[in-house]
């Protein structure tokens, strides 16, 4: 019995040995992420988890909210307060979990067994058995080189997530700034409507005016109007994505902000190459990692089709009136591979790494695409912001003012000074959405040096839309 005793004892310190190799905290973990994120963001991020520190966070993100917001604050507030972003966090404790089970032993199985118990003559006879998944301990160092690669693994998607949650915030906060000042222009414009059917209705009411032009007029309010209200419609809607990524709700959503999109600084977009987007790429980054988990995978299922299992086991046992324990047998059970050799396991594990090399290589292919587009749309983008900027706004105020002497003159009539202010807002809106393509093709920028593959929408196609307003449309 003492040698049963023994063996329990031996095999808790070996399990308490190879377990304790491995914690389950996943704070360490935690914290590489966050320091990837703040390198390469610019934010900090915070795992509430009901601590003190939880407390100062919560704190800093009321203090942002009470300040007009940017892009840079709401970026912020976004990383520290979405509890969507929060429930990610959990990656990293179920991998670390899967780190720490990874290097226990399995337990041993015991058994006990009493020989005709309902006898009634006493004591029992008795015996203790105990058995033991000896080849599992080999195994441990290959499962723990899995379950390594597995965490590295998610900490890359953690990261992922994190940067893509940004990049999508940033998003939707230019598009709210966008729409607010829109809703501005289409005030404008609908000011700007009402005094040209003001004065067709006056003219009209003279009888110097034809109906045609009258009902023109008119039905150029009514599309300011309409054009107005769906501004606002869209404004928002907007707003409740800020909202949403940034995990508000109730008198959070009050907050304020700029009216304007920030105006475009220096003279030349950044330079991007090809080689800074895959050294930055954590999607490449994860297509390698996993390949090595694969890898090491394979190596798992290729020792254990050699031996897929080994049993050592021994019994004592104690018969009739006798005091004594005798020991029985030792056991030795082994799964010999004739027939299931493994082979289809390693096959299916060799076509897993094939696909994840192709994986791996489509992943820098599209990397590389994606930074030849992301410097094609910033720099489009860029120029046509300035064209607005440098050219087509400062043409269309000296028209208005050029008009406006006129009619001032008498040489021009009120139609075509009120068409000429109507130009001018137009293309003040045209500017705005050019304005607004660049930023969000700044954010796509952004996100790919961050190590992200942008997930598409904007780009050129808005830039294209911004260039294409210039051509047509107008009230």
């Amino acid at each position: 019995m003492n040698k049963i005793v023994k063996s329990v004892v031996l095999t808790g310190f070996l399990g308490g040995v190879l377990g304790g190799c491995a914690s389950l905290s996943s704070e360490g973990s935690f914290d590489e992420v966050a320091a990837i994120v703040e390198e390469r963001t610019g934010s900090k991020i915070a795992w509430d988890q009901g601590s003190d520190d939880d407390l100062a966070v919560r704190a800093t993100v009321s203090t942002l909210l009470k300040r007009p917001l940017t892009i840079r604050s709401a970026t912020q507030i976004a990383l520290l307060n979405n509890r969507g972003l929060q429930s990610t966090y959990t990656e990293l404790g179920i991998a670390q979990a899967g780190l720490v089970q990874a290097g226990l032993l399995k337990n041993p199985a015991f058994d006990i067994s009493i020989t005709d118990p309902l006898q009634s003559a006493l004591p029992y006879n008795l015996a203790f058995g105990v058995v033991f998944q000896f080849i599992d301990a080999l195994y441990i160092p290959l499962r723990q080189r899995v379950a390594s690669s597995m965490l590295e693994e998610a900490k890359i998607n953690v990261s992922d997530q994190v940067i893509d949650h940004a990049a999508m915030t940033r998003s939707a906060f230019i598009d709210y700034l966008a729409a607010r000042q829109l809703v501005g222009l289409f005030k404008q414009v609908e000011k700007s409507a009402r005094a040209s059917f003001a004065a067709a209705k006056a003219l009209r009411q003279a009888g110097n005016t034809t109906a045609l032009e009258f009902e023109t007029q008119q039905s150029q309010l009514t599309s300011a109007k309409l054009e107005r209200a769906n501004a606002e419609a869209l404004q928002v809607e907007a707003r409740e994505k800020v909202n949403t990524a940034l995990g508000l709700t109730g008198r959070q959503t009050r907050w304020r902000t700029a009216a304007k999109l920030p105006k475009i600084r220096g003279k030349r977009p950044v330079k991007l190459i090809e080689k800074q987007a895959i050294e930055a790429s954590l999607d490449v980054k994860a297509a390698r990692q996993r390949l090595v988990t694969l890898a090491h995978q394979y190596g798992v299922d290729t020792a254990t089709s050699i031996i897929p299992d080994l049993e050592l086991g021994f019994e004592v046992e104690r018969e009739g009136a006798e005091k004594e324990w005798t020991r029985g047998p030792m056991t030795i059970d082994i799964i010999l591979p004739l027939f299931d050799q493994g082979q289809a396991k390693r096959q299916a594990a060799k076509m897993r790494i094939r696909k994840a090399q192709d994986v791996y290589w489509d992943t820098a292919i599209r990397v590389r695409s994606a930074a030849r587009l992301a410097k094609a749309r910033l720099s489009m983008a860029h120029k046509q912001a300035h064209y607005y900027e440098d050219a087509v706004l400062p043409q269309t105020a000296k028209i208005l003012n050029a008009t406006r002497g006129n009619y001032n003159a008498m040489q021009m009539g009120v139609f075509r000074l009120l068409t000429a202010k109507r130009d001018q807002i137009q293309a003040g809106q045209r500017y705005i959405q050019a304005l607004q393509a660049y930023w969000q093709a700044q954010v796509q920028y952004q996100q790919l040096m961050s190590g992200r593959l942008p997930a598409g929408g904007g780009g050129m196609a808005a830039v294209a839309t911004a260039g294409a307003a210039a051509d047509g449309g107008g009230h």
